[in-house]
């Protein structure tokens, strides 16, 4: 203990203890009063009255301080507002470090994952198990997470969102939409995607959708199938009936596409986003304050227009082809269908069937999730003239007569007057019409049609090709009908086995 205190250092050691305390404990240190030396009482009494002292200085201090309750009350409430004010600090830095933490988990699941694409479409995105068996029977390719997926499509996540995103009301549109006239009157929609979309579709096309068998029955966009292909199997045949389907891909829904890619054995999380690239929902363009909006009008399903869209309708349509493939055989009928087009035929002691045919055809079409065009079925007998698919059939596949004198006429005009003040129906561009009614000639009889682009030939060497605007010449049909295959016909198209038709029975 040190010997130089200060006046205040003795007074604030006797304020602690008691006089008499002070005086035995420097008494100690001096040596007067051995410390080895059993207590004796007067120091024991001394020592308990300085604890005493101690302590009663401690209660005066209290009593001071807790004597006015105002006092105690602003203390209590000092100690508390520091407490809640330390527990707010402590909650704020946990909940910052909370988001910063949610907000670097969702920024890496960004790069790694989609997990949300709109309403009405999202859920099932967290559904990321394929079935890989399924998968390598059918040949398909297997992909273990969404990125590997992307990386197989050539595109980037942020760009998959983007293109899929499902919203009610969007300022951009995927789709160039456009209306063209049917033969039968009024007027076809057609949804031609844009490019990026449509590199989307052709990739889910030649790897996903080619790798399926045929069913023998339809020949609607399938390599080596056509009008021709489908037109045979009803030629020289007594009675013929037709069959047409009413409003057969908006028929076929985004849920019955997303059940399509679930039952090849794909995750419900990539059915989705393959759907997603397949299907489009309706939409209605509308204008406010100079911004175009397009509005969504009705319930996604397969766009007329899409490369994507003959294969799946295929696909859905399995079933329907195999219970009035079956029907068919069963009541003596020859079948063949041509995407919404049905075509029936047989023979005259068969006639008594027709209407049975016709009743349990339009059960099947609508058990199916179809419906049966009710102005649109037509009996053809022997007797007139019997059209499948645009040929006539009627002793052998042949071209309509009265068209082609009317096409001969046409190209007499041209060959004497030029391009000018000539028309083919209703093409807006001469040229490309003339051309593709020469290679749906060529199909039938390629005789024929080797004469007529010989006649072209010299008119295009005498007049030229007319011109769009006074400035370009107008495409060829030969690049047009390039463009068309493909985009509708399958260029990865495979040979199945015979043994594997039987995997077609998971739909």
């Amino acid at each position: 203990m040190s010997t130089n205190l200060t006046r205040q250092q003795i007074y604030d050691r006797i304020r602690a203890t008691s006089k008499d305390q002070y005086i035995l404990e420097e008494m100690q240190r001096l040596g007067f009063w051995e410390s080895s030396v059993v207590p004796t009482y007067s120091e024991t009494l001394i020592k308990k009255e300085a604890s005493l002292s101690q302590e009663l200085n401690t209660l005066v201090a209290k009593d001071r301080k807790f004597s006015n309750q105002e006092a105690m009350l602003k203390e209590m409430r000092k100690a508390r507002m520091k407490l809640a004010k330390e527990k707010r600090e402590q909650t704020k830095q946990k909940n910052k470090q909370k988001k910063l933490d949610k907000a670097t988990s969702w920024q890496q699941t960004q790069l790694e994952n989609i997990i949300y694409l709109g309403p009405g479409v999202s859920a099932g995105l967290n559904n990321t198990v394929s079935d890989s068996t399924i998968l390598q029977q059918f040949g398909l390719p297997v992909f273990p997470n969404i990125p590997s997926l992307a990386n197989a499509m050539q595109v980037d996540l942020a760009t998959l969102r983007y293109l899929l995103y499902q919203r009610k009301v969007s300022r951009t549109n995927h789709y160039h939409v456009f209306e063209v006239p049917k033969k039968s009157g009024g007027k076809r929609r057609i949804s031609a995607p844009k490019k990026q979309l449509k590199k989307l579709q052709l990739w889910v096309l030649n790897n996903v959708l080619c790798h399926l068998p045929n069913e023998t029955v339809a020949h609607g966009f399938i390599r080596q199938r056509s009008i021709v292909t489908n037109a045979a199997p009803h030629v020289g045949k007594d009675i013929i009936v037709n069959v047409d389907l009413k409003d057969f891909f908006p028929t076929i829904t985004y849920a019955r596409v997303k059940g399509v890619f679930k039952k090849l054995g794909y995750s419900e999380q990539q059915a989705i986003i393959f759907a997603l690239i397949c299907t489009q929902a309706e939409t209605e363009e509308v204008e406010m304050d100079g911004v175009k909006y397009y509005v969504q009008n009705g319930k996604r399903c397969l766009p007329q227009g899409s490369p994507a869209s003959p294969a799946i309708s295929n696909i859905i349509a399995y079933k329907l082809d195999k219970k009035i493939q079956g029907l068919a055989a069963k009541l003596n009928f020859a079948y063949t269908r041509y995407a919404d087009d049905l075509t029936f035929s047989t023979t005259n002691d068969n006639a008594k069937q027709i209407t049975k045919l016709l009743y349990l055809i339009k059960k099947i079409v609508t058990a199916e999730g179809f419906e049966v065009h009710p102005g649109k079925t037509h009996i053809m007998r022997k007797g007139g003239q019997q059209k499948v698919t645009g040929i006539v059939v009627n002793k052998q596949l042949n071209v309509e007569r009265s068209q082609l004198r009317k096409f001969r006429a046409l190209l007499h005009n041209l060959q004497m007057n030029g391009w000018k003040d000539q028309q083919w129906g209703n093409a807006k561009h001469l040229v490309n019409a003339v051309e593709g009614y020469i290679n749906f000639v060529n199909m039938v009889n390629p005789v024929k049609a080797k004469l007529y682009k010989t006649q072209l030939e010299k008119i295009v060497a005498t007049h030229g090709y007319p011109l769009v605007d006074n400035t370009m010449p107008k495409p060829t049909v030969t690049t047009v009908v390039a463009e068309v295959k493909e985009t509708l016909i399958p260029t990865v198209a495979k040979e199945k086995s015979a043994d594997k038709t039987d995997w077609w029975s998971v739909f």
